[in-house]
């Protein structure tokens, strides 16, 4: 809007209409689009992380009867080798701490992916979803692990594993319980 004195000014938060109304103006229409972004990126991320350690936990208890904690414990022994599986409840949170911001990092990835290649945002759900929860479960076991293997070697003199510990049925877990989630949230975003 132009001002009396010609240069450009920012509107006015509070409008005044002709009956002496007063009523509130947006002064940024892109505000609601930051917290859209950071609603679908949650959202993404708590699916995607809540499914997934609960399906890890079902799949441990079925296979060997482990307990959750375990599980997480064993995320935790990724860093903190096997002295995490004896360790106590400390272990067991920083093993869901682990776990989440590995979930959050595969939500983040694929936002920002799918804001530079459309097709991820426009192929279906059922194609996007497994094809990235295939590419994460293979970011982990060939990367991620490994690497966090090698690191752990350097302070705790054990030898590096490749490939990664992760098995078949996870790979089918990331295929239903991340990437799908990901995707799904993600795709909320404007």
């Amino acid at each position: 809007m132009l001002g009396l004195t010609g240069r450009f000014r920012r509107p006015s938060r509070y409008q005044v209409d002709c009956s002496g109304m007063t009523s509130v103006v947006r002064s940024n229409p892109f505000a609601s689009r930051g917290h859209a972004t950071r609603q679908a990126i949650l959202t993404g991320w708590m699916l995607c992380g809540v499914l997934d350690i609960t399906a890890a936990f079902l799949q441990a208890w079925i296979q060997a009867g482990r307990a959750p904690a375990d599980v997480l414990r064993g995320v935790a022994s990724a860093l903190w080798g096997r002295a995490a599986m004896t360790a106590g409840p400390g272990m067991t949170a920083i093993g869901l701490a682990m776990h989440f911001i590995v979930a959050l990092t595969a939500t983040v990835v694929f936002y920002a992916s799918s804001r530079r290649l459309a097709f991820l945002r426009a192929m279906p759900l059922w194609i996007v979803g497994p094809l990235y929860g295939v590419i994460v479960f293979c970011a982990m076991n060939y990367g991620t692990l490994p690497a966090l293997s090698w690191l752990r070697s350097l302070y705790l003199y054990t030898p590096p594993r490749w490939p990664g510990s992760m098995s078949w049925p996870q790979l089918f877990i990331h295929m239903a319980c991340v990437g799908p989630p990901i995707v799904w949230g993600v795709r909320r975003a404007p």
